[in-house]
C-alpha cells in the first residue's frame, strides 16, 4: 500500500465567458506540489478559461544567473514547444524557474502579455505586473507586490467522503487529531527522531481527550520517517497512520484538530484556512540551516528564506498554536481577494486595448 499523498485535483475550468471576448490565459506548472497548487488555486479563482502548461527544465536551469534572464534557454524540448504563439494576455507563474519563461513571453507578445508572479522575485519587481507572496521572504517594497497572511489553496470544503472512507474513520473516537508530515528542505529537517518524539507527545494528547491520533504523509516524507512512524504507532489502539485511504482533503475536512509539519507553508495554509484548531510542529534546522539563518534577530534584514517569519506571524496574529495549545484561526483563503486583483489587472488592459483601438479609428 502507498501512503496518503497531498495531490492537486484536476485543473478545472470554465466557459462562463463567450469565446470572442474572453482573454487567454496561461498557468505554468512543473514538478512541484506546492508551487502547483497555487498557480492552479488563483486561475481556477478566476473564473476564465486558462490553459495550463507544464514546463520542465534541463541542466541549463543550474547556471548562475539564469533566474534573471527573459530567456528559453532552460526548458526541455516538450516545455519549449508549448511556449508558441498565440500569445496570451495573462501568464501565472510561480516560484524562480518559470520567472525568465514568462519575460520572454511578455517581450515575444510585444508587451502585450501581464505576468503575474507568485513567490519571490529574481529580476527587478517591475518586471512583473503583481506580485503575491507570503512572508517566508523579504519581499522588495514596490506598489505591485502584495503580501499574503497564508498561501493561496485550492481548499474547499464539501468533499464527500466515500462509503469506505466513513467506515475506515468511524473506527476512530473524536476528536481526530491529524499529524501532516512534510519532509526535509534546505535548512530544515524532518528526522525519524524528530517526529517519533512528536507522535508520542500527539498520542499523549489524544488519550488524555479521549480521542484519536491519525497520521498521513506526503511525497516528500521519507520511507524511513514513515517507517519509524509505523514503530512508535504499533499496537497502540485508536491511532494509524494513513496508507491509502481515506483522501487527504476528506482526512482535512474530518479532523477535529491540525498538526501539520511546519517545513511546509502549503500544509499550514490549509490548515489555518479551514478554521479548525492549528498546532505548528517546527521541524529541526541542519547544520547548514544554523550558520546561514543565524538568530531569530537576524530575520529581520537577512535575504535568505526563512520559515520563522512565516511562523512567527501565524503565532502573533493567533492564526495557529502548538502541540500542547492548537489554536483556532480566523483567516480567509487569499486566492479570493487575489483574484479579483488579478481581475482588475486584466479589466486595466482591455480598457487600454480599447482606449488605443480608438485613437487608431480616430486618426484613419
Amino acid at each position: 500500500m502507498s501512503v496518503s499523498t497531498l495531490s492537486p485535483v484536476p485543473p478545472r475550468t470554465s466557459n462562463a465567458v463567450p469565446r470572442q471576448s474572453r482573454p487567454l490565459i496561461w498557468a505554468f506548472t512543473s514538478d512541484h506540489t506546492g508551487d502547483n497548487a497555487q498557480a492552479l488555486a488563483l486561475a481556477e479563482e478566476l473564473g476564465l478559461p486558462f490553459e495550463v502548461k507544464s514546463l520542465f527544465y534541463t541542466w541549463r536551469k543550474r547556471l548562475p544567473g539564469n533566474d534573471g534572464r527573459a530567456s528559453l534557454f532552460s526548458l526541455d524540448p516538450p516545455s519549449l514547444e508549448q511556449i508558441a504563439p498565440p500569445w496570451p494576455d495573462l501568464v501565472i507563474m510561480v516560484g524562480p524557474r518559470s520567472q525568465p519563461i514568462g519575460r520572454y513571453v511578455r517581450k515575444a507578445s510585444g508587451g502585450r502579455t501581464r505576468l503575474v508572479l507568485i513567490g519571490r522575485p529574481r529580476a527587478p519587481a517591475g518586471e512583473f505586473d503583481l506580485i503575491f507572496d507570503s512572508r517566508q521572504y523579504l519581499l522588495p517594497d514596490a506598489p505591485n507586490v502584495r503580501l499574503l497572511p497564508l498561501l493561496m489553496s485550492r481548499y474547499g470544503a464539501g468533499l464527500e467522503p466515500t462509503d469506505q472512507e466513513r467506515a475506515t474513520l468511524a473506527a476512530f473516537p473524536r476528536p481526530r487529531l491529524l499529524l501532516m508530515i512534510g519532509g526535509p528542505i534546505r535548512y530544515w529537517d524532518v528526522s525519524p527522531r524528530h517526529i517519533a518524539r512528536i507522535v508520542q507527545q500527539l498520542l499523549k494528547r489524544a488519550a488524555t481527550l479521549g480521542g484519536s491520533l491519525i497520521v498521513a504523509g506526503s511525497p516528500r516524507t521519507p520511507p524511513k520517517v514513515l517507517d519509524r512512524v509505523r514503530k512508535e504507532l504499533g499496537p497502540v489502539p485508536n491511532a494509524c497512520l494513513i496508507e491509502d485511504m481515506p483522501r487527504f482533503q476528506v482526512l482535512l475536512e474530518d479532523a477535529d484538530e491540525l498538526f501539520p509539519t511546519a517545513d511546509s507553508v502549503c500544509m499550514i495554509s490549509e490548515s489555518v484556512i479551514t478554521g479548525k484548531p492549528v498546532g505548528i510542529i517546527p521541524p529541526e534546522r541542519t547544520l547548514r540551516g544554523r550558520i546561514v539563518l543565524g538568530p531569530e534577530s537576524r530575520m529581520a534584514w537577512n535575504p535568505c528564506r526563512d520559515l520563522r517569519r512565516f511562523w512567527r506571524f501565524l503565532l502573533d496574529e493567533r492564526l495557529a498554536g502548538s502541540i500542547d495549545e492548537p489554536v483556532r484561526g480566523k483567516a480567509a483563503n487569499p486566492v479570493t481577494a487575489a483574484a479579483e486583483q488579478v481581475r482588475e489587472l486584466l479589466r486595466d488592459r482591455n480598457s487600454m486595448n480599447a482606449s488605443s483601438l480608438s485613437m487608431r479609428v480616430s486618426g484613419d
